[in-house]
């Protein structure tokens, strides 16, 4: 059967930017009518309603299974009337499981984790699909304007073949994102080797960029998209409070970088098999910015991200036999800092101030105590892996991504302590100042 409309063509309208209206009938002829967020494209002959609360709707699918359905295109406003069939239930698949991802995301966002619930997801066949009238409103762009996405992917590769580590390649990324798809404020967090947490390695288009910041797994739309290991689009839903929780300042605290005003959210995992490597997030204050496009380019971006992760933390130690030097720090500052470091947590502080927390903390703190007692400002990833104080996991222990969101947090700072990057796996110290370290324990 050939669709007046094909659904394929107007997969933007099932975003939920704008609620749809549902409409059914009892086996007896009483109608009902209610609105759903989420109306799920599933090929050109099917689509789901997300069961939560719609008992109704549910029991007269069930007697009458005729349903008809209103959706509309954020971006055209155009609206299309839907007429199906409905099938069967689904509490399993994946139908269902990419649906219960997109609410547990949306519950997320909202302070409503746990209390919405996929019960179900009801299939429909679709018999009939056609445009009812346009809205006359200004015409907005929800997929990436004017790109050529074979092209963009073609130099977004070349960019990241350039890449001489992993410095480069969380740099270049995210601002390669901006130039060749207008994607202006992404984040790329990498998670610990336990998937308990993740951080922000590098951001492109916030203000603070918050390098540093760390999020639980279990927290928020970014937890959902580790824990699913699914790609979350969310097309008109405020910046969750859980997140802003995660994101709020206060001692110990970086604040999460993001859009306060953001309506449109975009996330997807990295992932080598099932492990998960990370999370790519983009996000806009226009309601429903980012379209059916939008998501298939960011997975194959973020494979092309995992690619070169890999590599180039594969390749962060230094080579064996790479030396350590003693060199002049040039302390000429004339002040004092007291840098606290607390063993529980690792949490290290400049004067009263958080700087960092964790494997990265601890390094830091090992930096720093090695050279106040020998005078040596040159260190290697190999001795500080070897490193017993910093507590790192067996295996995928993410050292050279640590390291390198303690450089850029210190050099966003603008600390007169900073580690500069002097060769494949080695790090030199460099102090503008006396330094008195207080190690804290319990």
């Amino acid at each position: 059967m050939t669709l007046e409309v094909p659904l394929g063509s107007i997969r933007s309208a099932f975003q939920g930017v704008i609620p749809s209206p549902v409409a059914t009938a009892s086996a007896d002829g009483q109608p009902h009518s209610t609105y759903l967020s989420i109306v799920w494209y599933v090929d050109e002959e099917r689509i789901a309603l997300s069961n939560q609360f719609m008992n109704t709707t549910a029991r007269n699918m069930r007697e009458n299974p005729h349903v008809v359905v209103r959706v509309v295109d954020p971006g055209t406003m155009e609206e299309y009337e839907i007429t199906a069939v409905h099938v069967r239930s689904e509490a399993s698949g994946p139908t269902f499981e990419a649906m219960r991802t997109q609410l547990e995301a949306v519950a997320a966002q909202t302070g409503m984790t746990g209390v919405f619930r996929l019960r179900g997801a009801e299939i429909l066949r679709v018999t009939e699909c056609r445009a009812t009238r346009r809205r006359s409103v200004p015409t907005v762009t929800s997929a990436t304007p004017l790109v050529d996405v074979l092209s963009g992917l073609e130099e977004f590769g070349r960019r990241l073949a350039g890449a001489l580590d992993l410095d480069d390649v969380t740099r270049i990324g995210l601002e390669a994102l901006d130039d060749l798809f207008h994607l202006r404020h992404s984040m790329l967090l990498l998670a610990d080797a336990q998937h308990e947490t993740l951080f922000v390695v590098a951001s492109n288009g916030y203000r603070p960029a918050g390098i540093g910041a760390e999020i639980a797994t279990t927290e928020g739309l970014l937890g959902v998209v580790a824990t699913r290991r699914r790609q979350v689009r969310i097309a008109n839903v405020e910046r969750s409070r859980i997140l802003a929780r995660a994101a709020a300042t206060g001692k110990g605290e970086i604040p999460l970088p993001g859009l306060t005003t953001a309506q449109s959210v975009l996330a997807t995992p990295l992932l080598t098999g099932d492990r998960l490597v990370g999370v790519l997030y983009l996000d806009s204050e226009q309601a429903g910015r980012f379209g059916p496009e939008d998501a298939r380019l960011l997975a194959v971006v973020a494979n092309m991200f995992v690619t070169s992760i890999a590599l180039h933390t594969e390749a962060g130690d230094d080579e064996p036999g790479s030396d350590t030097t003693t060199e002049p720090t040039g302390r000429t500052t004339g002040r004092v800092i007291t840098i606290d470091v607390y063993e529980q947590n690792g949490s290290v502080f400049f004067d009263g101030d958080y700087v960092i927390k964790g494997v990265a903390g601890r390094a830091l703190a090992a930096m720093v105590e090695e050279f106040e007692r020998s005078g040596r400002t040159t260190f290697s990833n190999r001795e500080l892996r070897l490193n017993p104080t910093l507590e790192l996991s067996p295996g995928k222990d993410n050292l050279e991504a640590r390291l390198l969101t303690l450089r850029r947090r210190l050099e966003l700072r603008d600390d007169p302590v900073r580690l500069h990057k002097v060769g494949r796996g080695r790090l030199r110290l460099a102090l503008d100042t006396e330094v008195v370290v207080t190690r804290h324990r319990g």
